[in-house]
């Protein structure tokens, strides 16, 4: 959601005051603002994008260019950098992942292999990635989680480095079997994440086709027509919260009986997803149960959860001059190429569908959805703006 501002106004404003650097392809500088007093902008209109063009005749201080509670931008900078980010993938490989997958004739873990690996080739270099399956052991063996990660977490590098060929090696060499220990399977992730030294946003990406068979400690049979409460899940993933990890969960088909607790996981793990409820139909994980074409479904899924961990993450500096963060008081400017300056609302509440949102504990700034769709494929000016009252969608 953008608000366009007034092109002449931003020039002045930046002319000579700020300290523009590369940002990803992105040029992007921050302000803070001083108070002051003066009239509203008087030509304000609707935009195609649903906002408001500044006037021409929008007041100018001595500070710079007017905010948008009245106030005047003092011009103070400090740079950002797109953060990098920590991905666990927890991929469901039980028995029941090799039956037939709907749009074709390969089985759910054939086409689960090749989104998954699509999703990863588009994936950034500075991105660590770890892979762990459950199970990983045959069904003849107890526990039923040998507790070692497929390929541990370590920075993509560039193309065919030796961690991605590791990756895909793995995803090549597993084989569906045994039961669905998703408990110990996720608690061992969770530790992965929680011992890296990698620096970045931490997020754990679960894919499963059904509830899990066994308890915590592999308790239970591992039989499908044997499912255990699945409950403690939500309790462990609101924990991982709480911790700075955010839990994305993927409900591929055959997890219809699991859609609530999959959904009430997800929202536990704070990824809801827009106007989401347990009850349906739009649940708040990736529900794939009604997909007609699985391997289209998950690559499009996944391409929405690299958009929201990877790629439009952007770490706040601190103040400039000793100042304190008001996290009340900062804005989101975007500059397309040749284009007038734009505000980008902040998104209410929990979900991040459009806009923008801080991260757990306000270190970051999260672009949503389209917003982060339209400035990743552009080579516009990103702007952080501090001092001025937030902008809302």
């Amino acid at each position: 959601m953008f608000h366009r501002l007034n092109p002449t106004a931003a020039a002045t404003s930046l002319l000579g005051r700020s300290a523009t650097f590369l940002l990803a392809g992105l040029s992007a500088t921050l302000f803070a603002c001083g108070s002051s007093s003066g009239k509203d902008d008087g030509n304000g209109r609707d935009s195609e994008l649903g906002g408001v063009i500044f006037g021409e005749d929008d007041e100018q201080g001595a500070g710079g260019r007017r905010g948008f509670d009245g106030q005047v931008c003092a011009g103070q900078s400090a740079g950002a950098e797109v953060a990098p980010s920590v991905l666990q993938l927890l991929v469901d490989t039980s028995g029941s992942m090799d039956q037939d997958a709907p749009g074709g004739r390969d089985s759910k873990w054939t086409v689960t292999r090749r989104a998954v690996l699509g999703a990863i080739d588009g994936m950034p270099g500075d991105t660590s990635l770890g892979v762990m399956f459950y199970p990983n052991v045959s069904n003849d063996n107890q526990p039923c989680l040998d507790r070692r990660a497929a390929v541990g977490l370590a920075p993509l590098a560039a193309a065919n480095s030796v961690q991605r060929q590791q990756v895909r090696t793995a995803f090549q060499r597993q084989s569906p079997q045994g039961g669905t220990p998703t408990h110990d399977a996720y608690r061992y992730a969770l530790a992965q994440v929680g011992a890296t030294v990698a620096v970045g946003s931490r997020f754990v990406v679960l894919i499963t086709d059904g509830t899990p068979t066994y308890s915590l400690g592999c308790v239970g049979t591992g039989r499908i027509q044997e499912p255990v409460d699945p409950g403690p899940l939500v309790s462990e993933a609101a924990s991982a919260l709480s911790e700075g990890v955010r839990t994305f969960v993927i409900g591929s088909p055959g997890s219809e009986d699991a859609r609530q607790s999959l959904s009430r996981m997800a929202e536990a793990g704070g990824t809801a997803r827009d106007g989401c409820s347990h009850a349906g139909p739009q649940y708040c994980h990736f529900d794939m149960t009604q997909e007609t074409d699985l391997e289209a479904g998950l690559a499009s899924t996944l391409e929405a959860i690299t958009g929201l961990a990877l790629s439009c993450r952007y770490d706040i500096p601190a103040p400039p001059n000793g100042s304190l963060l008001d996290p009340s008081k900062v804005n989101v400017l975007f500059t397309p190429p040749a284009g007038a300056e734009e505000l980008i609302l902040q998104s209410p509440g929990q979900s991040c569908s459009d806009g923008w949102q801080y991260s757990s504990g306000s270190t970051q700034i999260q672009l949503c959805g389209p917003t982060c769709d339209r400035v990743r494929s552009s080579n516009g000016g990103l702007t952080l703006e501090f001092g001025c009252t937030t902008q809302v969608r």
